[in-house]
């Protein structure tokens, strides 16, 4: 029997997180908050959802890996990530639950919309990162790595091997899902790029890199798991 959870991974909100706790508790699905070590004062315990803590900022990608570990733990079968800043679409939550009722062994994407408000950097970016995913892949189909708003069966297998812990996250775990062999569903998802980002240009992008570096150089294990798997 699947149980499905938001997860919300947190980092100086305030602004939003009231706004989107309200619209998530509309739908009875027990809600997981994730503080990140934030600074900004605000009192999260009364938001009235199961909240976990950092004592220090360690990354979007720490927080995650922290409240899946928390779901499983409570016998949680998938999690719909909902990024903190509210920069995408919550209309399209309806659409994400009735795919995840008919494709529960999938993985269910949110891709960006963009139209001409959108920064070129992040288009760009986007097609880049996305590029380097299928050479790492060996040929895997990704229409967007970076949007926060997607549906995990929860797999531990994966988790342990994602080994990033910023914003770099969001791609690696896809990456490794597609290598454990799972199926994408994906929906379109407008993007609102009037909320604040805690995406650090030079930073987030040089760990990026770094991660597809990463990949690229454990290629030949890939490689050579693929052969050993079509010889049996």
């Amino acid at each position: 029997m699947s149980r499905i959870c938001f997860l919300i991974p947190y980092y100086n909100h305030p602004a939003k997180i009231v706004k989107l706790c309200e619209i998530l508790k509309s739908y009875e699905i027990p809600i997981i908050l994730v503080d990140d070590g934030s600074s900004d004062g605000f009192d999260l315990t009364s938001l009235d959802v199961t909240l976990l803590r950092h004592k220090t900022n360690l990354g979007k990608g720490a927080a995650l890996k922290t409240g899946f570990k928390y779901a499983l733990n409570q016998g949680f079968t998938h999690a719909f990530q909902i990024d903190a800043d509210m920069q995408h679409d919550l209309k399209k939550i309806d659409e994400f639950l009735n795919l995840y009722k008919n494709y529960k062994s999938s993985i269910i994407c949110g891709y960006g919309r963009y139209d001409s408000t959108a920064p070129k950097a992040r288009v760009y970016g986007r097609k880049i990162t996305n590029f380097w995913a299928y050479i790492n892949t060996l040929g895997g189909s990704f229409k967007d790595l970076m949007i926060g708003m997607r549906i995990y069966p929860l797999d531990e297998r994966v988790f342990k091997k994602t080994k990033s812990n910023r914003m770099e996250f969001d791609i690696e775990v896809l990456i490794n899902y597609y290598k454990f062999g799972y199926k994408f569903s994906w929906i379109e998802v407008d993007i609102n790029y009037e909320s604040i980002s805690h995406f650090k240009m030079l930073r987030d992008n040089l760990l990026i890199s770094k991660m597809h570096a990463r990949c690229f150089f454990s290629l030949p294990k890939f490689i050579y798991k693929r052969v050993k798997d079509a010889l049996v």
